[in-house]
Parts: C-alpha cells; structure tokens; sequence
C-alpha cells in the first residue's frame, strides 16, 4: 500500500461473517448447531463446506474441511478469512478501484449469487473480504444443497454496480429451540498480531473502522465498523502465535452463559476462560477442533467501563 493513503477506502459497515477451516466439515455443522445454536442455511458437498446462519446475513459461519479443493496443503483447523458488508455494490466497486490506484494488491473478485467479494490480505496474511448483498431475499437464493459453477464477475465491468442497500437492517434472528446455547449472531473477532502498526493502519485506512476502545498505542484496540460497536480486537501478545484469537458469539441472555459453562464439555467442547466483568461478561469456549469462541451478553459496553478490566481478563473480553 502507498506511504500517501490517508483515506479510508472500504466503508464497512460490520464484520459479518467467519469462514473456518475445520476438521470435518459434517461433524462441525452439528457441533455448531446443537452446541451454539446457529442453524444451517445451505451446504456445498462439491467444496466441502457448509454455511450456518440465525438470519443476520447469509450465513454468520462458513465450516470449510480441510480436505476442501480451496484448502492447502497440510491445512489445519483455524481462520481461513474474515468477511466485512458494505452497504452497496456501488461502494464496493468505487472503493475497489481507488485502492488499486492506491497499490493495493488483491487476491481477485467472486459473484455469490447473493453477495459480491473482493479478497485480499491483510499484513499479517489473514485473507479479508470485502463484499455487498446484490439481492434482497438472500434465503429463498440461497438454501439447501448448492453445487454450480460460480459467474465471473468483473467489478465494474460485467454490470452496472447496483447503488441500492440491499441489506436488512433489522434482520429476524431465529432463536433454535433444541439447543444447548442459543446464539444470536457472529459479531466480531480478536487477533493476534505480528505488526501491530501496519495491521492498526490497515483495518482503519483499508477497511474503513475506527477505534471504539483504545488506540494504536495500546496494548490492544477494538476497531469498529459504521453501525457496530467492535468488529476487530487487535492483540499485542508477543508470547501468542499471530492469527485467530477469538470469534466473538453474541448470545441472548446469562443462561446461555450458564449452560456453556455446564454443559460444554459432553459435546467435546471446553471452557478455557469466563470473565464476568461490568463491561460484558464472556465465556470463551473451544470447539472440538480448538477454535476459541467467546460467547457473550453485554452489560455496560462502553469504552470507560471497558477499561476498568484487569490486563489479564481484557483480551477475552475484546
């Protein structure tokens, strides 16, 4: 990226989705269903992924097996990218286009039928997507057993970028009934970085958020979208692996809380941290492929009550 980038480029509204590579993609939609409560929304057998949504968008998870033909090799279980909605095709093009200008380098375009992406990564490698709703029904588009070629979509070439907000604002959240947790949504994620500096410089100029609690001169800083409250928590820790820390899970209430704690570890799942802090309390709970999510209902989420937290309990709290 050019030294002179001083705006931001992509306005992105939330982070909306996490895509993971896991073990078994079959064994990890039931883990997700019947532990956190996140319904499937559609499958892919071609690509060995299934996706997983409670109606905030298109799909909250995407469970990607390792054995999947868009895995490496040697690929284990752990972020494969992380997805931000801006609110039109539109934007998405013309903030395409000015990065390029800017230098910035993609890994290249996709048409999901539902939604329009561009990929790229951050300084750290995460991959990072950018993408627009391009329907307004994404659940009658996009359900049950999905196997097609994906169009070629050139942006701002093969049509004319739709300038329409085409997402729900006030999405149905569905609430499972047969579960052990009941998840709302995925609402963001925290990560361990190698270069704190260009990934703060990154996610702000590049991805467009700005910093709810702290700063670049923090130990850790919470970056947040147009209409969210954190999106991504960037986390000094030199004696951590850089990548995936944390996916934040909003849940509905403190019993949902409770039953992770109690009832987690017959499905394979563990509890490897629950801090009950004024700010939010979080229960951070590994998968049965030991992805970290952070389960949580906020209390008074705001940055004052935020940093009254311990060194210790902040970053599960983030």
């Amino acid at each position: 990226m050019d030294s002179d980038v001083s705006q931001k480029l992509f306005s992105s509204r939330r982070l909306a989705h996490a895509n993971l590579f896991v073990s078994d993609y079959v064994k990890a939609c039931d883990f997700y269903r019947n532990v956190f409560g996140f319904a499937e929304a559609y499958r892919q057998p071609d690509n060995l992924a299934s996706f997983l949504s409670n109606g905030n968008t298109y799909h909250d998870f995407a469970l990607v097996d390792i054995q999947s033909k868009y895995a490496k090799a040697g690929q284990q279980p752990g972020l494969n990218h992380l997805a931000f909605e801006v609110d039109s095709e539109a934007n998405l093009v013309h903030a395409y286009k000015a990065a390029l200008a800017a230098g910035i380098r993609f890994i290249g375009p996709a048409d999901h039928d539902v939604a329009h992406s561009i990929y790229l990564k951050d300084p750290d490698g995460n991959e990072v997507e950018f993408y627009a709703d391009v329907v307004e029904n994404w659940e009658e588009a996009r359900k049950g057993i999905i196997v097609k070629q994906k169009p070629k979509w050139v942006p701002g070439e093969t049509n004319v970028p739709d300038t329409r907000h085409l997402y729900n604002p006030n999405p149905n959240l569905k609430r499972l009934a047969d579960t052990l947790i009941h998840g709302k949504r995925v609402t963001h994620m925290a990560l361990v970085t190698r270069d704190f500096a260009a990934m703060f410089r990154f996610y702000t100029e590049v991805a467009g958020l700005q910093p709810f609690f702290s700063s670049r001169d923090g130990t850790s800083v919470l970056l947040a979208g147009t209409v969210s409250t954190g999106d991504i928590a960037l986390i000094r820790d030199e004696r951590a692996t850089p990548g995936l820390r944390h996916v934040g899970v909003e849940v509905w209430s403190e019993e949902d809380l409770r039953a992770a704690v109690e009832g987690v570890a017959e499905f394979g799942g563990k509890v490897v941290r629950d801090v009950n802090h004024a700010s939010r309390h979080a229960v951070c709970v590994k998968d049965a492929d030991g992805l970290v999510m952070q389960l949580y209902v906020n209390k008074d989420w705001t940055p004052g009550t935020i940093a009254t937290a311990s060194s210790e309990d902040l970053p599960f709290l983030l």
